[in-house]
């Protein structure tokens, strides 16, 4: 049985009194620790949740998903129980399930999030050529993720780690290369949208993809750095986000419902 409530997020500080819920989900092997070190410039007024996916941490027993529409739908629908204002990011893997589980809330008429933020994904994909390839052999696997130069990918020569992460590095892959891109209106949310300025996987200019897919769209705004900048960059990025945030909420205090 698929998870539901709490196991899907971990609020690293209760905030009953919040105006909004901000759910941030984690990269390609990445996990909800991700976003602990963002606390510290999160204001009152939002609870940061950080989504849990299945395969790692909290959720390590049960299997990881390996494909994008089933797990943006579980996704979409835990969040369509969602009471009051929330507000999705999603880092590259992260952003491409934020996206999908978004548009399947609207053909489901539910609400909405008062924004989508993206980070280090392009809305037309990333091509499978600058992934790992999660049918490669071990030593191949491992050295296409290092030189991404995400989370915990030094510590990959070490065959204990090998053995905890690669499984659910392998799927989070499968998953990403599962994704397909479907010519649609322009989500009625705003989108922002940021990126490294020398990132390989989702090079600036591929950002641009996304000025046609809500409603406006923010962006895309460059930080210094690869696909990982946001490792750089927690306190500007994080800044960024609230000020869209704060911004999106001032002209709508609730959530946007489906329209269509």
């Amino acid at each position: 049985m698929m998870a539901r409530g709490p196991l899907w997020y971990q609020a690293f500080e209760a905030r009953p009194d919040a105006r909004v819920r901000l759910y941030c989900l984690p990269c390609a092997g990445g996990g909800a620790s991700t976003y602990r070190p963002w606390m510290p410039f999160v204001p009152d007024w939002v609870e940061l949740r950080a989504v849990r996916l299945p395969g790692r941490q909290a959720r390590h027993r049960e299997p990881a998903f390996e494909d994008c529409e089933t797990a943006a739908q579980a996704v979409a629908e835990w969040l369509s129980a969602e009471e009051g204002p929330y507000a999705l990011f999603g880092h590259s893997m992260g952003a491409m399930l934020a996206y999908r589980a978004t548009r399947i809330l609207q053909a489901e008429g539910a609400a909405l999030p008062a924004l989508l933020a993206a980070a280090s994904w392009p809305v037309h994909g990333v091509p499978h050529v600058t992934m790992p390839d999660p049918d490669d052999d071990d030593d191949a696997f491992c050295a296409k993720a290092a030189g991404l130069a995400g989370p915990a990918t030094d510590l990959l020569d070490d065959p204990d780690v090998r053995a905890l992460v690669l499984p659910v590095m392998r799927a989070d892959f499968r998953l990403c290369r599962s994704y397909v891109y479907r010519e649609e209106a322009p989500l009625p949310v705003p989108v922002s949208v940021f990126g490294g300025d020398d990132d390989p996987v989702t090079p600036a200019e591929t950002l641009s993809d996304w000025k046609e897919h809500g409603e406006p769209v923010l962006g895309p705004r460059l930080f210094r750095g690869g696909h990982f900048f946001l490792q750089e960059h927690v306190g500007d990025l994080t800044a960024a986000v609230m000020t869209d945030l704060a911004d999106v909420l001032g002209s709508s205090p609730g959530g946007r419902r489906a329209v269509g």
